[in-house]
């Protein structure tokens, strides 16, 4: 399959004739290595320079994923410093930020283009799904950090948005193909063009056929994944106060997964292996309106469809959102008022696994923000405060304040901090369904073993029981930053903590009254009856929100602008999460752990129109059952003439084999071993 590319690059180069060997990679400089130069709309839903956000945020532009050779959203975010993205296996991913990831992270609210893509399932998203083209996007803010004021609940630890271009930016055809070691072919194809002189459109599609992992924990690896998308983008600029766009994405994914699961009468876990299908539909559509010099108005609706089915899951997830913001000035105050209205309906079939008490789907959402910015000290001094307010039919109202302070005392030196209160609302497997796990053995309840082998390890019917005594986890975060920026060289510091009441965790008491009709038919001697007695009993290990959660650290990174053609950047972050339990409660989403994760970037240009990108991270955390890996991305990118690029991407170098997840009893996903890869690829774009 590598051969495959050799030759599609050897064929380019003859047809092209001569190689022009021009600079057409595009480059960076010292501003946009850090991204603190590059706008952001994200923490403040108006347009910043990240330099001046009062937020830990980080904007992975368009062509630094470009020059990293990244085939996917999870693969490009592993460039953000911070962020946890560990794989699960060839196909699933485990991503959050100032806390332990899971394939379902509860509090790390994504979104593309603002439109939310959360389930409350799961509380989560399936990155293995969501496939944006990376060449179309223009850039991904990374939040690391409480979101919630603007974004609203489940972002305590952060917000994901992926930005996409303005049509108007890809007008001609764009197209792809790689191949590798553990990718069979990923092909991409877009062309876009004007409409009138006031209009532009883009049409895009993409083909994927990824190879299994070489090596699992329990069964043979089948995560390979085949995947279709194909969408469209049409934009429109009416006039001076007019614009706006629609977009819409369908992508189709089969993908294999090892798993565990209790599906017969033993009431263990049982290894499988399966293949899922799943089927994504988004559709979104915005309107700006620029009312005046000292007012702009913006509506924005979305429609989310998702379907998931393997042979013992169903799952069907539909949402429509309504969003409506308006800024304005007025004397030296910045107003931001937004009203959202969301709609959902989750369907998830009952299966061996799962299944629902209330039969709650439909939920509706709706609430608003306001936030405020006054300049105490003009250029210099700032003082930001709002407040959200939403309502939800699981724990009703949610009221998310903050406050922020800007100390802007040079144009090299920024300094911010801010306190604020967010919520994360329980998903529905806490609030409303059951969900069947590993049996617990007989003798592991009672006080005394019977002594009959057979029965002391028995595993009793065991269930995880959400139910509406659940409540929102509350968290208030205190952060501090300090930013530095010269022609060289700059900084970007964050400290955090965040104090947690409410965390969701598990309690079991199982009632050993539960047993009576079991001893009795075995004090008779009636053996069979007993066994019947004890197959038809089940116990429930609780959801309660009675545990208090304190997490802290931060995140530090410095770059440097070595030469003109060559930029590098160094960054560490600590993160302790600890919980405080009650008696007979134990944690259901991560543990108590230290991450820390060190990286180094560099960029650089040594010939005109040839480009090595390198990124080398260090991972250390005992919240994973993992080892600690260090990993190496290389990428060489070759502009061969003034269309043409080839790239090698070589991924997990350095590592060899290992494993980044193994909290199995977080999910029910067996991971494989990762792999180190290497992939060939080569683009056109005229």
């Amino acid at each position: 399959m590598f051969k495959t590319v050799v030759a599609l690059s050897s064929l380019a180069l003859c047809y092209h004739g001569n190689v022009v060997g021009a600079d057409l990679l595009p480059a960076l400089d010292i501003e946009s290595l850090m991204s603190m130069d590059v706008q952001a709309t994200s923490a403040m839903k108006r347009a910043e320079t990240a330099f001046n956000t009062p937020a830990s945020i980080y904007v992975l532009t368009n062509e630094r994923i470009a020059h990293s050779g990244a085939q996917s959203v999870p693969e490009a975010l592993k460039m953000v410093p911070g962020l946890v993205v560990r794989q699960l296996d060839n196909n699933q991913w485990a991503i959050t930020s100032r806390g332990v990831a899971s394939r379902f992270s509860s509090k790390m609210l994504v979104l593309i283009d603002g439109q939310n893509l959360y389930t409350p399932k799961f509380s989560a998203v399936y990155w293995e799904t969501l496939n944006v083209p990376l060449y179309d996007i223009e850039r991904i803010e990374v939040i690391r950090g409480q979101g919630g004021l603007l974004w609203g609940s489940n972002a305590t630890n952060g917000v994901i948005n992926i930005i996409t271009k303005n049509s108007f930016d890809t007008r001609g055809i764009y197209a792809d193909m790689a191949t590798g070691s553990l990718t069979n072919y990923q092909t991409n194809f877009r062309y876009g063009g004007d409409i009138g002189s006031k209009a532009s459109y883009r049409v895009y599609g993409q083909l994927r056929d990824g190879e299994p992992s070489s090596t699992a924990l329990d069964l043979p690896p089948v995560d390979n994944i085949e995947q279709t998308s194909f969408g469209a983008r049409f934009d429109v600029n009416i006039n001076d106060s007019w614009s706006g766009f629609i977009q819409t994405d369908h992508t189709r994914s089969d993908y294999g997964q090892n798993y565990r699961g209790v599906i017969d009468e033993t009431n263990l876990n049982t290894p499988l292996s399966g293949q899922f299908n799943r089927k994504d539909i988004r559709v979104m559509g915005r309107i700006e309106n620029r009312i005046s010099s000292q007012a702009n108005q913006m509506l924005q609706l979305s429609w989310l469809e998702q379907t998931g089915s393997h042979i013992y899951l169903e799952e069907e997830f539909t949402s429509i959102d309504a969003d409506y913001q308006l800024n304005f000035l007025y004397q030296d105050l910045r107003f931001d008022l937004g009203l959202i209205y969301r709609a959902i309906d989750v369907n998830f079939n009952d299966s061996p696994f799962i299944f629902s008490d209330t039969r709650l789907n439909t939920l509706h959402q709706y609430g608003g923000f306001v936030q405020a910015q006054y300049s105490i000290i003009p250029e210099q001094l700032k003082l930001i405060a709002g407040i959200r307010s939403e309502h939800n039919e699981l724990t009703e109202w949610e009221h998310q304040p903050l406050v922020r302070m800007l100390w802007h005392p040079s144009p090299r030196h920024t300094y911010w901090a801010s306190v604020s209160r967010s919520s994360r609302i329980p998903a529905l497997i806490e609030y409303n369904d059951n969900y069947v796990i590993n049996g617990t053995k007989v003798k592991s309840i009672l006080p005394t073993e019977t002594g009959i082998e057979f029965i002391d390890n028995y595993a009793v019917r065991t269930i995880l029981n959400g139910n509406n005594q659940v409540d929102s986890e509350k968290s208030t975060s205190y952060e501090l930053g300090y930013r530095y920026s010269d022609h060289k060289w700059q900084l970007d510091l964050s400290l955090y903590r965040t104090q947690s009441t409410d965390a969701t965790v598990l309690t079991i008491e199982p009632d050993v009254h539960l047993f009576d009709s079991f001893f009795n038919h075995l004090n008779q001697g009636q053996l069979a009856n007993a066994l019947d007695a004890l197959r038809s009993t089940s116990i429930s290990l609780d959801m309660v929100s009675n545990a208090e959660l304190n997490t802290y650290g931060g995140d530090i990174g410095v770059s440097w602008q070595v030469s003109d053609n060559f930029n590098t950047e160094l960054g560490y972050s600590y993160n302790h999460f600890e919980y405080d339990l009650q008696a007979n409660t134990f944690p259901a989403i991560g543990r108590n752990s230290t991450s820390k994760q060190t990286f180094f970037k560099a960029d650089w240009r040594y010939v005109a129109g040839q480009n090595l990108f390198a990124v080398l991270r260090h991972e250390q955390s005992n919240a994973y059952n993992t080892d600690n890996y260090t990993a190496l991305d290389v990428t060489w990118n070759w502009a061969i003439s003034d269309y043409i690029t080839f790239s090698l991407i070589g991924k997990n170098l350095i590592a060899n084999t290992h494993l980044e997840f193994e909290n199995t009893n977080e999910t029910y996903t067996i991971p494989n071993y990762i792999d180190e890869s290497i992939t060939g690829k080569l683009a056109v774009d005229f």
